[in-house]
């Protein structure tokens, strides 16, 4: 059996050690890449804990910093031992969540006995430092790491799963899930998938990827390794005991979420395979045969034009019946190759509006075909009055020719109304592109504030936008120049506002000091320095001067308030060391009002064609 191990680093390669040991093979694909960040030495000053979540944490943590002596707190054993091992002395294991380790630290802790350090990554698996603020501390957030998702698929892999090779894949999160769903895309194999199984450690991880029509997928009964590896057994019939190395906060990295928002009962879901659009998409397939048979009439009109002018003069022929009746079918299907062109495109509106449209296509087809159909037998009863003209007879040739001509106008008041639905479609269209614009807009929104990478989202709007572009939207320019603004981040995300004012609340201090200490000099200077590194800044209440502290104080005021823009402007007046360090903030915050700015006008673009009639 040949299983896909998807987690980074030293954690996929403990894994395929595991697996060995039970017989499996392994195929290493690491989905995440662990970055730590280099820098100076970590600043534990007055720290009294510090709260790791993986142990990528530890890791990262032990390369930036010497000391050991100050309290660990792990959220399970298994970054609990790799604390150990890295020379910590004093380690405290939850053996559970993020909501676990918070009941620790108040079990054991106490806030008036100082801060706690929250050692964190790039992507956050809960707000833990939200948490123990909430429950009376102090807590600083120190990023260390990061953890980049794969861009593409190796050879190796892409191969094996095209030849069929490949027996189960393990996701620990629904970062790494849909990380590898992109790439599947990307390597164009998801048809591939039907053989394979999904071993997902939650729910929330299963949510990911059960529209990708799996062999199966099994959800481990509680999220941790172990239980992960129970479900891989129900797929190759045997039973091995659980790894005492393994726990839930082993995926922390990969942005999983808290057991509680979790399904804890073992079971196995269906594979799941949805098709959105399918009814619309057969709607307009039943249009294109009826404008296949249209051309079908045209290609073969010398053979029924022989026919009827057999019985009918041939001026009369071509001014009533040919002309009449065959301008009118080129049209009608000339419209209907246009409402074909315009409906191929992708629109991606929400579950509700689309089935809404397909009743509304399907009623609209229905009328269509009725209206057909007596066109059908219409040109019948002509074929039938032609056959009863008795052309001996001068009076009764000019009868039924007055019967036919009031025939070929009932037939023509009947074309105007059907070329009328037919436009009124069209402006309908219109309209659910214009709900789809605002839909999108909205979900891409929420993505973009949470400070995640909001890449799909984006791509949503995109497509919606060139739809726009395509109709000649006197708006896609202004919409354009929006999204552009918006791709700049969109594969790593924006800073939120919560982050924002965290960074800075530990960041105003550090200027300060910054601005304090000098640059260089003998052992006066250096005396100093260390004096003023043990001094813990507090805001003052001077805000007036363009003292650094005032200055920082001011820029504090306006991002407790979120004023960012004002705190940008305090700063931007910083030199040399203090403006160094004040800068990776800045960057932030101006892309986070960029990012704003761009949504809001989306939004407003959107809202106001809405509100126009789309």
């Amino acid at each position: 059996m040949r299983v896909v191990v998807t987690r980074p680093g030293e954690d996929g390669a403990a894994l395929a050690e595991i697996l060995g040991a039970r017989g499996i093979e392994s195929v290493l694909e690491p989905l995440l890449t662990i970055k730590q960040h280099d820098g100076a030495p970590v600043d534990l000053e007055g720290i009294q804990a510090m709260l790791v979540t993986s142990a990528n944490g530890v890791r990262a943590l032990a390369r930036r910093t010497d000391n050991r002596s100050i309290p660990i707190f792990a959220v399970g054993d298994a970054t609990a031992t790799t604390a150990r091992s890295s020379g910590f002395s004093r380690v405290h294991s939850a053996s559970g969540d993020v909501t676990a380790l918070v009941e620790l630290v108040n079990d054991l802790l106490k806030p008036k006995d100082g801060p706690l350090l929250h050692v964190a990554g790039s992507e956050i698996a809960g707000d833990l430092a939200a948490m123990v603020v909430a429950a009376g501390f102090e807590c600083r957030r120190e990023m260390l790491y990061e953890a980049e998702k794969a861009r593409t698929m190796s050879a190796s892999l892409t191969a094996a799963i095209k030849d069929n090779q490949i027996d189960a894949v393990l996701l620990y999160s629904p970062r790494s899930a849909e990380t590898f769903v992109q790439l599947l895309r990307k390597a164009r194999i998801v048809r591939y998938c039907r053989s394979m199984n999904a071993i997902c450690l939650s729910q929330a991880v299963a949510d990911k990827v059960n529209d990708l029509g799996w062999k199966d997928i099994l959800i481990a009964a509680h999220p941790a390794q172990d239980a992960l590896l129970e479900a891989l057994d129900d797929i190759t019939g045997t039973k091995n005991g659980g790894d005492a190395n393994s726990s839930f906060e082993a995926i922390a990295d990969e942005g999983s979420a808290s057991r509680e928002n979790i399904d804890t009962s073992a079971h196995t879901i269906a594979p799941i395979q949805r098709r959105r659009g399918g009814a619309v998409r057969t709607v307009f397939l039943t249009l294109f045969v009826v404008v296949i048979l249209f051309g079908i009439g045209a290609a073969t009109k010398p053979l029924w034009r022989i026919y009827l002018a057999a019985y009918l003069p041939e001026d009369f022929l071509t001014s009533s019946v040919e002309q009449k009746t065959a301008t009118r079918l080129e049209e009608m299907s000339g419209r209907l190759s246009n409402l074909e062109r315009k409906s191929s495109t992708k629109v991606v509106p929400d579950f509700k509006t689309l089935l809404s449209e397909r009743d509304r296509l399907r009623n609209q087809l229905t009328v269509t075909l009725e209206r057909l159909d007596k066109l059908e037998n219409s040109i019948d009863a002509v074929k039938k009055m032609i056959n009863a003209v008795n052309t001996e007879s001068g009076i009764g040739a000019k009868e039924m020719l007055g019967r036919l001509s009031e025939r070929l106008k009932k037939l023509e008041v009947q074309n105007a109304d059907l070329e009328k639905r037919t436009t009124d479609q069209g402006a309908s269209k219109e309209s659910v592109k214009t709900k789809a614009l605002l839909l999108a807009v909205g979900q891409l929104r929420d993505a973009a504030r949470s400070g995640h990478p909001y890449r799909d989202e984006l791509l949503s709007v995109q497509s919606i936008a060139q739809i726009q572009r395509e109709a000649e939207d006197p708006e896609s320019k202004r919409i354009s120049d929006h999204l552009d603004q918006l791709a700049k981040a969109a594969n790593t995300g924006t800073p939120n506002l919560s982050g924002l004012k965290a960074d800075f609340k530990s960041l105003a201090g550090t200027i300060v000091k910054a601005a304090m200490t000098p640059a260089e000099g003998g052992w006066v200077q250096r005396t100093l320095a260390r004096l003023t590194q043990s001094v813990k800044w507090r805001q003052t209440d001077n805000l007036e001067g363009p003292g650094i502290e005032a200055v920082v104080a001011r820029a504090e005021q306006a991002v407790r308030v979120g004023n960012l823009a004002k705190a940008i402007k305090e700063l931007s007046v910083l030199k040399n060391r203090p403006a160094k360090i004040a800068a990776p903030w800045i960057n932030g915050a101006e892309l986070h009002l960029n990012v704003q700015k761009a949504l809001s006008g989306l939004q407003s673009l959107a809202v106001s064609k809405l509100a126009a009639g789309g």
